[in-house]
């Protein structure tokens, strides 16, 4: 198959990037649907139409036959319905949030979808159809088996299958998401800090690696965080200039780069940029892909078009995709007139996206943290089914899930575990210090 569409058109408009999860505007998401929304691909499984009141009425009728005193059920009423406590029986009640009917007036839908579109991209073919091992009293469980009565299965429409931008991060997801399944009141706990833990991860991820198209599969790129509790300073070169700064600078590559992707589309499932290049690499007519590149680039930078500098003519595949990929962030810069469109993006990323990751340290200005809770869960995640592992060991898992520690910070972590008294210490080098998780 031909890598790249013949005939490549430019449009006056650039597409919207199905790999990003935000827009330029309209990026109100619900975390709690969005949990549901990804629960329900998880398991292939949702509901249709079906309130809490409908389950309640279902539920009162069950308990009819299985209860010979009503005021239990007066009991019940008011300590599962009343306060809404029943979506916390089971991780399959959250499968409520994920109805369109369910959403709160202010929720923007067409967000919610695309943030659940993100994690399904992560998931890829990944399904859980076991149930859940719920710690569950009678009583409970006849609730679950009404719920259950009422579960269809999703078909295809609840996994997107475009291939994924960031295998490694699609692995660990996949990893962490079984290891929640094994542990419900721990999945019900921190399922939703685990999506924006992930959201961070690969939106961030996603900055760094989008200009990197012509190194094959990526590989997981430093960006250096401190813990909330550690003092900053403007001598630490990795948090100062591979932190923060590092991530502002390349989002403001993001659109520009995932939106011409979308240009090179073919028919079939999404690919990333640095896919389609390696299919270029490898197709047999690499000067009909290169002739195809320089009279779209042509065209694209043309007055009636973009208005820019005209390219050279690229002898090389790899001159070809460059050009075609420093035309699309030049489209942005402040003399084109479209660089409000760009800077609403980066805007809506670190407000909706990265927000939670980042702090304001004086001297310092911003810096990327983690609180007590994010790292714990990042913990818990990483060391995942194993009772405990080496600290170095644990730091490349966290490493594979996009967040890096200098050694000043790698010293604070190993004080914060000590003190919460899940380190096993054999000698004083970091090789023989073990971290168990707390679950």
């Amino acid at each position: 198959m031909r890598p790249i569409p013949k005939d490549l058109q430019v449009s006056k408009k650039n597409e919207s990037p199905n790999y990003l999860p935000v827009r330029q505007k309209g990026n109100e998401f619900s975390w709690a649907s969005v949990t549901g929304m990804v629960l329900g691909n998880v398991r292939q499984q949702g509901l249709t139409d079906y309130s809490i009141e409908a389950f309640r009425e279902d539920c009162h009728s069950e308990f009819k036959e299985l209860l010979s005193e009503p005021e239990v059920w007066e009991w019940l009423d008011q300590m599962y319905f009343s306060t809404n406590a029943v979506l916390n029986v089971s991780p399959l009640f959250l499968l409520f949030k994920a109805q369109k009917m369910a959403r709160e007036d202010n929720e923007d839908a067409a967000a919610n979808q695309r943030m659940s579109d993100m994690f399904s991209g992560l998931l890829g073919d990944f399904t859980l159809a076991d149930e859940p091992n719920d710690n569950l009293h009678f009583l409970e469980r006849a609730m679950l088996a009404v719920l259950k009565r009422r579960l269809r299965p999703l078909g295809g429409k609840g996994r997107v299958q475009d291939q994924p931008y960031l295998p490694y991060l699609a692995q660990a997801f996949q990893r962490d998401m079984r290891f929640l399944a094994a542990h419900p009141e721990y999945l019900m706990a921190e399922l939703t800090n685990t999506l924006k833990l992930y959201a961070f991860a690969y939106c961030s991820q996603l900055s760094l690696t989008v200009r990197d198209w012509r190194a094959g599969t990526p590989a997981p790129k430093e960006l250096y965080f401190i813990l909330d509790v550690e003092k900053a300073s403007t001598e630490r070169d990795k948090i100062r200039d591979c932190g923060y700064r590092r991530l502002s600078s390349t989002s403001k590559e993001l659109f520009p780069v995932l939106s011409a992707g979308e240009v090179l589309r073919s028919d079939g499932p999404q690919r990333p940029l640095w896919r389609i290049y390696d299919d270029a690499r490898r197709y047999d007519d690499q000067q009909a892909l290169i002739d195809e590149l320089n009279r779209y680039n042509h065209e694209f930078a043309l007055p009636t078009n973009r208005d820019l500098p005209a390219p050279p003519v690229a002898t090389t595949l790899e001159d070809a995709f460059k050009h075609f990929v420093t035309l699309a962030i030049k489209q942005f810069d402040g003399k084109s007139g479209r660089q409000t469109v760009n800077q609403n993006y980066v805007r809506e990323l670190e407000k909706k996206v990265f927000a939670d990751f980042i702090q304001f340290r004086g001297r310092a200005g911003n810096i990327l943290t983690l609180n007590q809770d994010q790292l714990l869960l990042l913990t818990n995640l990483a060391i995942g089914r194993n009772d405990k592992l080496r600290f170095f060991e644990l730091l490349g898992e966290f490493q594979q899930r996009g967040f890096f520690f200098d050694n000043q910070s790698q010293q604070v972590l190993i004080e914060f575990f000590e003190r919460m008294g899940n380190v096993e210490r054999m000698s004083d080098s970091g090789e023989a210090v073990y971290v168990r998780k707390t679950v």
